[in-house]
């Protein structure tokens, strides 16, 4: 498989259907903080949410917030809080295909990491929820690094552990990174990965994953075979 050692995917948007639940956890947590519905302040603040996904949500949270540190983790636990209760509400689905996706690659002795810009309090339920806990390798949250997305410290990150798991040594150009944005394809081509595979199903334009790294860009991860098998 065009020796490739380990695949490192993003979840929502990538192996699971986001279909506005990134944006509506978010929206949830300003209306918390008490900015108002329809304000240009709450409109500023979905809009920088939207160019941001796939970013650590608390550095989003910062940057809303001013710096503010105390606004932006109670934004941040609001965030956590909402986005809990959709996936409890199994509005949360994978990708067709993806569970059998993840299945061919264990039988290529290929190992899988999931990575995301949300914290653990929310990728464990994810992972739960999905069924995925015998179809993965290694699990990263953003929580879990020094820096998340746009920074390569993620895909860094499920090498070591999956080094670790495995015992044997994984280069980056024996990794692919799969995802749906620009922050994605950026921290892939940061990381040195072989494949650097935008999908369009996070509703990005193809130009826009390539302006920021991507070395391919496919409709689904779960056309990821036509490229790297």
């Amino acid at each position: 498989m065009a020796n490739i050692k380990l695949a490192v995917f993003d979840v929502a948007g990538t192996t699971a259907k986001d279909d506005g639940l990134v944006l509506k956890a978010a929206q949830s947590a300003l209306l918390h903080m008490g900015i108002t519905s329809g304000s240009s302040d709450f409109q500023a603040a979905t809009d920088y949410v939207n160019i941001t996904m796939g970013q650590r949500k608390i550095d989003v949270f910062k940057y809303i917030f001013d710096g503010d540190s105390t606004k932006a983790e109670k934004a941040h636990d609001e965030f956590i809080r909402s986005y809990i209760v959709m996936i409890g509400n199994s509005e949360l689905e994978e990708f067709d295909g993806i569970s059998r996706l993840f299945e061919n690659l264990r039988e290529l002795n290929i190992g899988i990491s999931i990575t995301t810009g949300f914290p653990r309090e929310i990728l464990n339920p994810i992972i739960k929820d999905l069924r995925w806990e015998n179809l993965i390798d290694v699990s990263v949250a953003a929580s879990e690094v020094n820096e998340g997305r746009p920074a390569p410290d993620m895909v860094f990150k499920s090498i070591e552990i999956y080094e670790e798991l495995k015992g044997i040594k994984v280069s980056t150009s024996e990794v692919a990174v799969i995802g749906d944005t620009p922050s994605d394809m950026h921290s892939g081509s940061r990381a040195g990965a072989k494949f650097v595979i935008g999908v369009t199903s996070g509703g990005q334009h193809p130009d826009n994953l390539f302006d920021f790294g991507a070395t391919h860009v496919l409709p689904y991860a779960t056309d990821l075979l036509t490229v790297v098998n």
